[in-house]
């Protein structure tokens, strides 16, 4: 069985229903789905090959301290993927590191 595709956003959604009824698909209707998706993005936005293997290089250590490089890198990222608008995150508050670290962990950045 085939993997199912990716739901980018809610032009996708309408695109599966729309297809699973039997409406074939022309330009127009394949620019709307791009443009819903723009602007209603579901999900996280897939990693870039630099943040998969800095994020792989992150993790492969126990870190109990994160610089203020590792932290630029990391917020840039997360910020990116999970399209949060950025913020100045408390350098000394450990709940929300914890926070951003482990949401960073469930990206697919192993493949």
């Amino acid at each position: 069985m085939a993997r199912p595709k990716k739901i980018k956003g809610l032009g996708d959604v309408i695109a599966n229903i729309t297809s699973a009824v039997g409406i074939v698909p022309c330009e127009g209707c394949k620019e709307r789905q791009a443009k819903l998706n723009a602007l209603f993005p579901f999900g996280t936005l897939d990693l870039t090959e630099s943040e998969k293997t800095y994020l792989q290089e992150y993790f492969a250590t126990e870190k109990t301290e994160i610089t203020s490089i590792e932290q630029k890198a990391l917020l840039q990222i997360y910020f990116r993927t999970y399209r949060v608008t950025p913020f100045d995150p408390c350098v000394g508050c450990s709940g929300v590191w914890k926070s951003i670290l482990s949401r960073l962990k469930n990206l697919d950045y192993e493949n």
